[in-house]
């Protein structure tokens, strides 16, 4: 039986590259650094994985969401304290 593999591009937060890595080393999936964003502070990973990978790429996704959901949580709360300032430095 022929194996078919699926090729796919993730955009990993920086502050979850360790356990993203962990989970492809562990699993055995295939992938490649194929860019950053210093910007965002990402890095782009491409991995290329088979059906009976889903499950792994799934929980890849999920660390990659929760901890882009706390980047943003982050930068709400940054950006409050400096609205705070902001309104001290007027009165």
């Amino acid at each position: 039986m022929k194996r078919v593999l699926t090729t796919k591009e993730l955009e990993v937060p920086v502050g979850a590259m360790i356990q993203v890595a962990d989970l492809l080393i562990e699993n055995e999936i295939s992938h490649a650094l194929v860019g950053t964003d210093e910007d965002n502070d990402t890095v782009t990973i491409e991995v290329e994985y088979s059906t009976s990978d889903r499950e792994t790429i799934h929980a890849i996704e999920d660390v990659i969401d929760d901890n882009t959901a706390e980047s943003a949580e982050d930068e709400d709360e940054e950006d409050d304290q400096e609205d705070d300032e902001d309104e001290d430095d007027q009165k």
